[in-house]
């Protein structure tokens, strides 16, 4: 009698855990469903976003919400952009941070519940939506070193200053054959003395562009180059309005000067043609061991000024986005700095370039 009841308690407590294991199942596979379909969303967005983490981010924090994950938090750095949020005071949250030479992510997320099936979901979630921003990333990165090397070469202005230079050569050799007389003679002198500074910067900017990206087999020999006065030679090929003071000369590649320096005043020049009557002013000074060099233009203040030097990041309708992310390039591989903000004066430019690295580079070049 006893083994039939037995018999039949292990019979009934079979069916019932039976039945839960059944109901935990399916609930499980339903919070599987919903995980799946919450990961097809942020796949799904994160396309719609054109892939832009700034963008994707908030539309991931309202997806994330239907498999009861409550708030997502991070702290991301790449190229020169910085994407945060920051963390809330809760015990229930799942981090992970990665930091590698070109990015880093730290990425959190507030959970509802901390029971153990939950947390299975709560990670298929996270990890894919981690993927997603390290992919992102990635994209932006790889992209932009392509683009720095291909657009560098056929940047819009090349084709614009190819045009005036051959220009100014066919009419060099048009007014030459009917230089008639002293006086014309004298005038067509003094409008090469004129031209010749402008002309040059010009030509510089050219070969800079041509030559950003390739490879060479050995350094290039450096040379003295006055930035004062390339400045000033910058100044007047642009028309601006304002006082380039200051000395100071650096020994380095002049095209890569000519870059650095094209980028920040031609930008102003730009913004005078919707702001007329604005000026720029620039001081050089030679610090220990460096070259400080101050840009300000009297103009309004920019918006979202911490995403100049972003890649493809742009507030002209022409333009690439890539000009002050070649500048910044330039400086930071020769070991410099540069920044930019809005001050009392207006938006100002400093670029800081080192002198040592590039004395000893002559030295052991001539030994």
């Amino acid at each position: 009698m006893l083994t039939l009841k037995f018999v039949q308690s292990m019979y009934l407590f079979v069916l019932v855990a039976g039945a839960v294991a059944l109901v935990i199942l399916f609930y499980l596979r339903y919070l599987t469903n919903r995980a799946f379909k919450v990961q097809l969303r942020m796949v799904d967005a994160n396309q719609e976003c054109n892939y832009d983490i700034a963008l994707f981010l908030p539309k991931a924090s309202e997806l994330v919400k239907t498999a009861e994950i409550e708030e997502i938090f991070y702290d991301i750095h790449y190229s020169e952009s910085t994407v945060a949020r920051p963390a809330p005071g809760t015990r229930h949250t799942i981090v992970r941070t990665i930091t590698r030479p070109d990015y880093s992510i730290s990425l959190g997320i507030v959970t509802s519940s901390p029971r153990g099936y939950q947390r299975y979901i709560y990670m298929i979630i996270f990890e894919t939506l981690f993927l997603l921003i390290e992919m992102d990333i990635l994209m932006k990165i790889k992209v932009a070193n392509e683009a720095l090397c291909n657009f560098s070469k056929l940047h819009t202005f090349l084709l614009h200053d190819v045009k005036n230079v051959t220009q100014f050569i066919k009419g060099l050799i048009y007014n030459i054959d009917r230089i008639k007389g002293p006086e014309r003679e004298h005038r067509f002198i003094e409008y090469l003395r004129g031209s010749a500074p402008a002309l040059s910067v010009r030509t510089d900017k050219i070969l800079s562009t041509l030559e950003i990206g390739m490879e060479k087999d050995e350094e290039e020999t450096a040379e003295e180059v006055d930035i004062a006065r390339l400045i000033k030679d910058l100044f007047a090929l642009y028309h601006i309005k304002g006082e380039a003071a200051g000395e100071g000369a650096l020994p380095t590649q002049r095209h890569k000067m000519v870059t650095v320096f094209d980028n920040i005043i031609k930008n102003v020049r730009e913004k005078s043609a919707r702001e007329p009557g604005i000026e720029c002013f620039s001081s050089v000074r030679e610090e220990t061991g460096s070259l400080v060099v101050v840009i300000y233009d009297t103009g309004s203040p920019v918006k979202n000024i911490e995403r100049m030097f972003e890649p493809f990041y742009t507030t002209k309708e022409s333009g690439l986005g890539i000009g002050l992310f070649q500048a910044r390039h330039i400086v930071k591989n020769l070991g410099g700095d540069m920044a930019v903000e809005n001050t009392g004066r207006g938006v100002e430019f400093t670029v800081k370039l080192p002198k040592s690295a590039k004395t000893e580079h002559i030295d052991a070049a001539g030994e």
